[in-house]
């Protein structure tokens, strides 16, 4: 990603349309860890992944409906080849008894959906909003990028703070603070597209995000490594051998921080929040890293070797379906679309004005429904994931249904935001992909994604709508301001 000169895009006809290393990187998976007690389930996986990425891929523009595909397929698949490599069959993989083989094949399917409903809902490519995009990042010098992010950077504190001190308004307060992904995202995509990967700029914002990624109650490291990434796909660059080179350290990054944070965050955990069972940091900053310093110091090779396994085995995200597929309709009858219907209504009735609302537990959903296996779970929250709510709802065909639906509405909130004319493309961009990464885990309940993507679009709506007019038009490719 280092370059002294600009970047040359590639034009239409040079793009292809399947994401870069795709192929050969399906392939590599499926060599390492598809060959064994479960190369069935493996094959399905790859062409999956191969299919879904053919749908989603879209040159020139932020990645964010196929990272959301991908991160889902990862977790939806790992346990498959993490299986075979440790070769024994999925159905033994697990601690608990579940029906871990059909959750996988449910979920693949499942995902292989939604990747048509988004490609549906998304739209046909079109590469004049790329074009535009670049334009509008080259038209203003990068410093000017730099200072809107670190205004929106400032303006998250205060948006946090208002979170904590006013409860009430902690939902909006919260999607205002996630709204400096997107200017991260632009400041990141005006370095790209410039060949400028290693500004001091770039570098001054991606180290702050990081530090402070690093520092908190789940350690958020991966979100700056994963707008970086949109912002490179994003940009159109034609992939040198030094930009890949920046990839695959980005990669060996994230893979290195989680295996490390999977080693030490139990007792971190413990020492931030003083011992309680709660989400909280108490200690400052300086303080905790300096703790985490030492216990990352104390880790040694069995540690790390522990905490890899670990590490693959919390991605999976299909043991809870799993125990959801013994459960539901053997024990308990489908819910008929309680859960969905529930999940819709609740964003439109604030507890300001309905305080009888009652309160999202997701691990106590997750034991209704799983017989028990999430336990108490201290200090965290165990959800089920949208695919076993579906199940749950309508059943293992009529569930189907339901993701092709949801694909479709993620398809046609990105294309809603890139052809808005007062967002403008870059902008437009930005917002989709900050809005929708949130959607990426598998393992999100709908009862609170739903709700939380109505409020961001609110409060995205607000600031290109009101403030982006007045104070910054010239980001939406407007001259003046």
């Amino acid at each position: 990603m280092q370059s002294s000169r600009p970047l040359q895009s590639a034009s239409a006809s040079e793009y292809s349309s399947l994401p870069p290393a795709l192929l050969p990187g399906a392939v590599g998976i499926f060599l390492l860890g598809g060959l064994g007690p479960n190369v069935l389930l493996a094959v399905f996986a790859v062409v999956v992944l191969v299919a879904g990425g053919a749908l989603l891929w879209r040159p020139g523009e932020s990645p964010t409906l196929l990272f959301v595909f991908c991160y889902q397929w990862m977790q939806a698949s790992v346990a498959i080849f993490h299986s075979n490599w440790l070769g024994v069959g999925v159905a033994d993989y697990s601690f608990v008894s579940t029906n871990l083989d059909a959750s996988i094949g449910l979920s693949l399917t499942a995902l292989l959906l939604l990747a048509i409903g988004m490609n549906v809902g998304a739209g046909l490519w079109q590469a004049h909003y790329s074009v535009t995009a670049r334009q509008i990042a080259l038209s203003q010098p990068l410093a000017r990028w730099f200072g809107l992010y670190i205004t929106a950077f400032a303006a998250s504190f205060v948006a946090l703070t208002f979170a904590y001190v006013v409860p009430g308004l902690s939902q909006p307060m919260l999607a205002a603070a996630g709204l400096r992904w997107a200017f991260y995202f632009m400041l990141a995509f005006a370095a790209m597209v410039r060949g400028q990967g290693t500004s001091p700029y770039f570098i001054a914002a991606f180290g702050l995000e990081l530090a402070l990624g690093i520092g908190g109650y789940f350690s958020d490291f991966k979100s700056v490594l994963f707008f970086t990434l949109f912002a490179v796909a994003a940009s159109g660059i034609r992939f040198s051998t030094g930009s890949l080179v920046g990839m695959a350290a980005l990669g060996s990054l994230a893979i290195g921080l989680g295996i490390t944070w999977t080693a030490v965050k139990g007792e971190y955990r413990t020492f931030v929040s003083r011992g309680q069972a709660a989400q909280v940091v108490e200690i400052d900053y300086l303080t905790r890293m300096a703790k985490l310093g030492d216990i990352v110091g104390a880790l040694d090779a069995d540690a790390l070797g522990d905490a890899a396994d670990q590490l693959l085995r919390r991605i999976s995200y299909t043991e809870y379906f799993g125990a959801a597929l013994s459960t539901v309709p053997a024990v308990m009858p489908h819910e008929g679309g309680a859960i969905l219907l529930d999940a819709i209504v609740r964003p439109f009735t604030p507890r300001m004005f309905f305080p009888e609302k009652t309160v999202i537990d997701d691990t106590a959903r997750t034991n209704l429904y799983t017989g028990g296996i999430a336990g108490n779970s201290e200090g965290t929250s165990i959800s089920l994931g949208y695919v076993a709510e579906f199940y749950i709802d309508f059943g293992e065909y009529l569930m189907m249904g339901a993701v092709l639906v949801l694909g479709y509405a993620w398809g046609r909130f990105y294309a809603a935001w890139l052809h808005w004319k007062a967002a403008g493309a870059l902008v437009g961009m930005a917002m989709a992909t900050a809005s929708l990464a949130a959607l990426a885990p598998l393992e999100s309940s709908f009862t609170k994604t739903f709700g939380s993507l109505v409020v961001s679009i609110l409060v995205a709506w607000i600031f290109v709508k009101f403030v982006v007019p007045r104070w910054c038009p010239w980001v939406t490719g407007y001259e003046g301001g």
